[in-house]
């Protein structure tokens, strides 16, 4: 299905690619417009909930005092301390990454009013009235009679695409043009098509060819999503990016600039991707309306062709990739090769990239507060539902162009779409606006999920060696995609069409859920600027490595069935095949992130409250491995000999001194216990309550609760002084 089969005849040529359009149209796999739909989700919801934890929590005053109650008022056993205070903090945490779910939720209950409002409100601005015309008889001409309208039961494969879920929209006539013929709009119950008052003077077939190409909007279903989309993008221009860039002038602080930026970028990005779903369900329509057996032979391409050139600001629009409509000269190719438009360009590759990398430096830290004590196991989790989302765009594109042949998924061209796949995510990383500089550092607010995400300043290689992680990967995994098709046949119908694309779906984010995690985490602790066998720490393990290797064996057994088909062995159906590679994809997947949990536990932890106010407990270390401090972070400490009670009980000196004091105080056993004894000094529970602990065993294994209730405790006070 490369193209439109050669044909003696302009007749037998255009039942050629009516038959291709068709077969397209009634294919069960998503369309193009439905996946560039889930990036703009995708983006908005990153957007929404990082404007939800600008104003609810950055902005409110009430989180310090909430943390700050967590703090025991009366003496009790050391563990008990312990617990009540950190499962207090935890429970502060969740409460924020609940408030910031409120984002997204609140994004999606306003671009619905503001769908719903918008299509009343248009036929006012327009000033649209009710037709009663020979215009609604040409409408009448191009539907199906209410007897074909009716869906069936069990539509059988050989029905007519342009019959199933055929609505009879109303006719609307506005005498206010607004620059185009007609305009599907209404809802999936009460459907429109609003057309300008000059229409009556064109002749009945452009006039039918252009209620073809509506009707096909309202069958597609896509008028009620992009006006959706539409509102949403006004949404996060009107209420987060304007809101933020004020309050920002006002007072910019150390943030500003690159906050400022990076919204801007996030909203013209958005912007981008709309502007493509705009194009992309022209081509879509199209093809709906070219499917339709009752239209004549060539309407929909005489009624493409009949459009006035374009001005010089839809020129302007066009060069900055801002049109809302197609060119004539590409929905005419389109037409006469039905089959290009199921290509998956290294474009939309690159944005599927950026939306995963803005989405998941906020979803990790939400889903970290969900498992605080599990800091590896919520970055694979946050993976998987990148990675599922990721899916849902490129493997569905991937797998539509190796159904259709296209070029897109043969040679060089998938490795070079997956590297921009990756590029993307790290560009998208970096622009989120939780890489805007060191939160923690910057600002006093009680956030448990502020951290340090920007790479701005972290040393080149380390850069480089992160960005040819993913170049390398998404290269990888473009490959495995497109081979994974053509190894189980992927093809545009069937009955197993679909489900065979879900199922290779499930298994690409089974797949990345742990290599994506692990990247994003090791990012974090690089960009925190951790040791280096902390970072090492996050793959250097051996049930991780364990666990990869088995999802890899997985992801290849598709391959290795598809051998044994072709030697002859007994075939097994496509999804029988990705459902018994998931299955062992799962296996390692989980094995690589809770695997830890059957093997002896680390014998030191290292945590740094300047840093990270997360610790990893999970995280180990060794000795000898310690950080460089430059001379000024040094902790002010005097000699032995001249330290005093009163410097002995400074809280802030006793923290500062375990930030920078490295790996030393925990793996030796005298200097443990040398802290410890500092700790059981100061005047404060929790930190007394650790010296306890600690002290119990000072030559065995580090108790994690003492050190994540220390560091927790340090990290408060650092913020607020008390």
């Amino acid at each position: 299905m490369t193209g439109a089969p050669g044909a003696a005849t302009p007749a037998a040529d255009h039942h050629a690619r009516r038959e291709a359009a068709r077969t397209l149209m009634s294919s069960p796999l998503p369309l193009p417009t439905t996946t560039r739909l889930v990036l703009l989700v995708l983006v908005a919801g990153a957007g929404a909930s990082f404007a939800a934890w600008w104003w609810l929590i950055l902005g409110r005053d009430n989180w310090p005092d909430a943390q700050l109650a967590c703090l025991p008022a009366a003496e009790a056993s050391p563990d008990a301390v312990l617990d009540r205070f950190t499962g207090c903090v935890y429970d502060v945490r969740l409460a924020q990454a609940a408030v910031v779910l409120c984002g997204p939720l609140a994004l999606l209950a306003l671009a619905l009013v503001c769908r719903a409002a918008g299509r009343r409100l248009s036929l006012w601005l327009w000033a649209a009235t009710p037709d009663h015309s020979s215009l609604s008889e040409r409408l009448t001409a191009v539907l199906p009679e209410p007897s074909e309208a009716s869906e069936p039961s069990e539509p059988s494969e050989q029905s007519d695409p342009s019959e199933q879920g055929v609505v009879r929209p109303k006719l609307w006539v506005r005498q206010r043009r607004v620059g185009v013929l007609a305009r599907a709009s209404g809802s999936v119950r009460d459907p429109w098509i609003v057309a300008d008052s000059n229409v009556f003077n064109l002749p009945d077939r452009q006039v039918e060819a252009k209620f073809r190409h509506e009707l096909a909007h309202l069958r597609l279903r896509d008028v009620g999503r992009v006006r959706l989309a539409v509102a949403a993008w006004w949404l996060l221009l009107t209420a987060v990016v304007l809101p933020v860039a004020a309050a920002l002038v006002r007072d910019p602080g150390l943030l500003g600039p690159g906050l400022l930026v990076r919204m801007t970028l996030v909203l013209v990005i958005v912007l981008l991707t709309l502007r493509a779903v705009l194009r992309i369900r022209e081509h879509d329509a199209d093809l709906g309306a070219e499917a339709d057996p009752r239209a004549p032979c060539g309407a929909t391409a005489d009624h493409i062709g009949s459009g006035l050139p374009p001005n010089r600001w839809q020129r302007i629009l066009r060069a900055a990739g801002l049109a809302s409509h197609p060119t004539t000269e590409t929905r005419l190719a389109i037409l006469s090769n039905p089959a290009r438009s199921w290509g998956l360009p290294a474009a939309e590759c690159l944005t599927t990239g950026l939306a995963a990398g803005l989405l998941f430096t906020d979803l990790a830290l939400l889903i970290g507060a969900l498992m605080p004590t599990r800091v590896q196991l919520a970055y694979a989790v946050a993976g998987l539902l990148t990675g599922w989302a990721v899916a849902g765009v490129v493997t569905v594109g991937w797998w539509r162009a190796v159904a259709v042949e296209h070029r897109d998924a043969s040679g060089r061209h998938p490795p070079l779409a997956g590297a921009a796949l990756g590029l993307g995510v790290l560009a998208g990383s970096q622009l989120s606006g939780r890489a805007a500089g060191d939160w923690i550092r910057d600002t006093g607010t009680a956030d448990g999920l502020a951290t340090a995400l920007s790479l701005t300043h972290t040393p080149r290689p380390q850069v480089l060696g992160l960005a040819l992680a993913l170049v390398i990967g998404g290269a990888l995994y473009a490959t495995w995609t497109t081979s994974l098709a053509r190894a189980v046949r992927a093809t545009v119908t069937g009955p197993r069409s679909a489900p065979a694309c879900a199922a290779a779906v499930v298994l690409s984010g089974l797949l990345i859920a742990v290599p994506l995690g692990s990247w994003f985490l090791f990012a974090r602790l690089t960009a925190a600027r951790a040791t280096s066998d902390i970072r090492w720490g996050v793959i250097d393990t051996p049930w991780w490595a364990t666990g990869v290797a088995v999802s890899v064996c997985g992801a290849l057994l598709p391959f290795a069935m598809s051998a044994g088909r072709r030697t002859g062995s007994r075939a097994k159906g496509p999804v029988a095949v990705l459902v018994a590679a998931g299955v062992v994809v799962a296996a390692g997947a989980g094995w690589a992130t809770v695997g830890d949990r059957f093997s002896d536990p680390p014998t030191t932890v290292t945590v740094r409250p300047s840093t990270s106010n997360s610790p990893d407990p999970s995280a180990t270390s060794h000795p000898g491995d310690d950080e460089t401090v430059p001379i000024g972070e040094l902790p002010v400490l005097p000699p032995e000999q001249e330290r005093t009670a009163r410097l002995r009980a400074d809280t802030a000196l006793v923290c500062r001194a375990l930030a920078l004091g490295g790996t030393g105080i925990w793996t030796d056993p005298q200097r443990r216990r040398d802290t410890a004894e500092l700790l059981g000094g100061l005047d404060d529970t929790v930190l007394r309550a650790a010296s306890a602990v600690l002290l119990r065993d000072p030559n065995g294994p580090v108790d994690r609760d003492a050190l994540v209730a220390s560091a927790i405790r340090c990290d408060l006070y650092f913020r607020y002084h008390r």
